[in-house]
């Protein structure tokens, strides 16, 4: 028994060359749009490198909460399963924050975030106040973020709404606090600020 084969003349194989390219072009744009967007002069004041310091985190090993601030979404810092409202704050350099970004290494609920100008007594003094913003389901591996009017602050809170009981511990991956980076009081800070030797920091 002989099979036929097809002949392939040259245009039909660039034809064909060509749709298949076309076809993976929707791909790429669907992955461009979950893309988060950093304008070329804003700077991430939370990161270490920049001078910033995790001063309180609900629960966890803190000793390595530095590691939602490290610029390296690889590793990330957990929360304990059993803690019903994680909170993480995070000190940086005062300026006006326009921009909250935050990568989740689990499934996270609802995030209320607050600029603050100093730490609160208590992680509940933050729900008599308005949050700045708030973000729902976010999409773990993935960047999210909300933008503002720009407000004044030294300390970004994260605090977690309560909700059933998980299935595995909350884990963060990267928090970012986005300032303009072209005015010359936020140039002089960063070029005086080097990396705290004390990076961890949070209740004992």
């Amino acid at each position: 028994m002989r099979f036929l084969h097809p002949k392939w003349s040259p245009p039909v194989l660039a034809i064909s060359a060509i749709g298949l390219c076309l076809n993976c072009l929707p791909l790429r744009a669907a992955e461009t749009l979950n893309r988060v967007v950093v304008e070329a002069d804003d700077v991430d004041l939370a990161k270490i490198t920049s001078g910033g310091k995790v001063v309180f985190a609900s629960s966890g090993r803190r000793l390595v909460s530095f590691q939602a601030i490290d610029d390296d979404p690889r590793t990330v810092f957990q929360f304990s399963k059993s803690d019903p409202r994680p909170t993480l704050i995070v000190k940086f350099t005062q300026k006006e924050i326009h921009r909250i970004s935050l990568v989740v290494g689990s499934e996270s609920g609802k995030v209320n975030i607050y600029l603050l100008a100093e730490v609160p007594r208590s992680p509940s003094d933050l729900d008599r106040l308005k949050p700045i913003a708030s973000m729902v389901d976010l999409a773990v591996g993935r960047e999210s973020s909300v933008d503002f009017a720009p407000q004044h602050a030294a300390y970004v809170a994260l605090r977690w709404a309560p909700s059933a009981t998980p299935l595995h511990p909350l884990t963060v991956a990267e928090v970012s606090v986005f300032a303009k980076g072209n005015s010359p009081e936020i140039v002089t800070a960063l070029a005086a600020t080097a990396p705290p030797l004390d990076v961890i920091s949070g209740p004992q």
